[in-house]
């Protein structure tokens, strides 16, 4: 298994908002990842305060994991902030879910949180 980390730095002048970004989503990006074959997982983050955005994909293969590197600088989020991410690719060592209360992974998270 293989992990994706993808950040962009909002700091650097950013044309979209952190709420822009989770409208972009909740309408397109979540529907799309659904269908990508070979990702176990794809975890958004955000973190306003320092002003970073990005995710964290897992992967069953690292070829799959390299086809989205290829393609970040055509990513919807570079066309909507106008920032050319950072990546770096990882090998998993292990994964566990601990103890929780039995949130559904599924759907959690500010982006599927409605206002």
């Amino acid at each position: 298994m293989h992990a994706l980390l993808v950040l962009w730095d909002l700091s650097k002048g950013s044309n979209a908002t952190f709420e822009e970004l989770r409208v972009y989503l909740r309408e397109q990006s979540i529907a799309r990842f659904e269908q990508m074959a070979g990702l176990r997982q794809k975890t958004w983050i955000s973190s306003p305060e320092s002003g970073r955005w990005g995710a964290l994909y897992l992967f069953e293969e690292r070829a799959q994991a390299e086809a989205v590197i290829d393609h970040l600088n055509a990513s919807p989020v570079v066309a909507k902030t106008g920032i050319t991410p950072t990546h770096e690719l990882f090998e998993v060592e292990a994964v566990v879910e601990g103890q929780h209360s039995g949130v559904d992974l599924l759907t959690a998270g500010l982006a599927r949180a409605r206002s």
